[in-house]
């Protein structure tokens, strides 16, 4: 494991103490649990905006945020981003169809 310096503020640093003592751990434990979390969040969001701009498919989305493809479904429709990209056009087609089926 490398180590890593980095500078907080005040507010941060009293917010990191008040995290350790809850949990029951060291301050460095807490802030790898944030930057594991935040790496992932941050992930996520790339993979949504790569998604929504057609570089990355659902498969690829999810891959690159190292969850499943059902969770990726799920963070998209959260935000109102469907995982289904199907035109008007198709849409119309496959609702014809099924009425025939009818």
């Amino acid at each position: 494991m490398e180590s890593l310096q980095i500078r907080i503020d005040e507010k941060n640093m009293k917010d990191l103490n008040e995290l350790a003592q809850m949990l029951s751990s060291s301050r460095s434990e807490v802030m790898r649990r944030v930057i594991e979390g935040g790496i992932r969040e941050l992930r996520m969001k790339i993979a949504m905006e790569k998604y929504i701009d057609d570089e990355f498919s659902l498969c690829r989305a999810a891959e690159f945020s190292g969850v499943s493809i059902q969770q990726m479904a799920r963070y998209l429709a959260q935000r109102g981003i469907p995982f289904f990209k199907q035109s008007i056009e198709e849409s119309e087609k496959d609702v014809r169809e099924a009425e025939s089926w009818l």
